[in-house]
């Protein structure tokens, strides 16, 4: 995570008011992804129709499975637009916010603590969790400084391009030249950060362009399987075009399996490659989730959550970290323990 020193926490907060250099630019060179992901869909979709006659027999005659798959290409187009469109969450939205009405912030655990200076070993105590309301002031700034391991330096807190105080899970988006909130991907099929806002939505476009890419190719399959001895040229097109949506199933498949783990262990895609490069990250043990409330939790929080405001999220103590990745018993799994 790239990052600086800062001296003022109110400096971050001051920044907002100041022009973002280069904010415009990070959107600019993904203003035709849109028209070309429309395009392949016409030109995947429009082929099938013209090589299957049959196909455009039950068009005429009203075949419900036929109808269900127009219906499904365009819930998946609606889809990807409502996803391309959604703020992923950007640490500046969340100052803003928070400084024109009262935004809520959860700190998922108040954490009393002491660090050696030498080796920055945690000795921890939980109190109870609470919910605080606050406006965006320097000392919502702090509040975020707090979410930190004890004996954090500023230089893992501070981005050193927007230079703000950037929370736990947050990165700044080369791209899109602002810092995310739980921070996932830049998505380039999207042109927009995959994060806290539009997690959800994007898991939900996956499945969908899933589901009607795999329907789509088995349309492929039943064509040359059925006609294609009637005509060389319409098999081998068919064929040509078949090759490619297979290799694009297996990516979607792919992604939708990672994604879904991820939405089940509250975690993200940059989290997991850069696990070590990310320094409140690094002491955790390797089979604990730092972030999981439980399934049930996780899933909530991330699709049925109507909770106001920006959910911060505190890096948990050491003590809790290393009680999570203790291996399951019997009794764990009676009682549930995963959810």
């Amino acid at each position: 995570m790239p990052c600086c020193r800062t001296s003022d926490p109110s400096e971050g907060f001051r920044a907002l008011s100041q022009p973002q250099r280069h904010g415009s630019h990070g959107r600019k060179p993904w203003r035709y992804v849109r028209a070309i992901v429309i395009l392949l869909h016409t030109l995947f979709i429009g082929i099938i129709f013209l090589l299957d006659s049959s196909l455009q027999t039950q068009i005429r005659q009203g075949k419900w499975y036929v109808i269900s798959y127009g219906v499904l290409v365009l819930l998946t187009l609606v889809q990807y637009l409502y996803t391309a469109n959604s703020s992923p969450g950007y640490l500046t939205d969340m100052l803003r916010a928070g400084s024109g009405m009262h935004a809520t912030f959860i700190n998922t655990v108040t954490i009393s603590k002491q660090a050696t200076p030498k080796n920055g070993s945690l000795h921890s105590t939980i109190s109870p969790r609470k919910i605080e309301q606050q406006s965006a002031t320097p000392s919502m700034l702090l509040q975020m400084m707090d979410l930190y391991p004890p004996g954090s330096s500023s230089r893992d807190m501070t981005c050193s391009s927007c230079h703000l105080i950037q929370p736990p899970r947050t990165k700044h988006c080369h791209d899109c030249d602002k810092c995310v909130l739980q921070f996932d991907h830049h998505c380039t099929w999207l042109g927009t950060c995959i994060g806290k806002r539009n997690h959800c939505r994007f898991w939900w476009y996956l499945f969908e362009q899933a589901t009607l890419t795999v329907w789509t190719a088995a349309l492929y399959v039943q064509f040359l399987h059925l006609d294609m001895k009637e005509s060389w040229l319409k098999g081998l097109t068919g064929l040509i075009v078949l090759v490619p949506l297979i290799l694009v199933v297996i990516v979607l498949l792919i992604l939708l399996m990672l994604h879904t783990y991820l939405a089940l262990t509250n975690q993200t895609t940059y989290e997991i490659a850069r696990r070590k490069r990310i320094s409140y990250l690094r002491g955790v043990p390797v089979k604990a989730h730092p972030f999981s409330k439980g399934i049930c939790r996780n899933l909530y929080d991330l699709c049925l959550s109507r909770q106001k405001g920006y959910v911060l999220e505190a890096v948990p103590p050491l003590e809790e970290l290393e009680d999570r990745a203790r291996p399951y018993t019997c009794r764990d799994i009676m009682c549930c323990r995963c959810c």
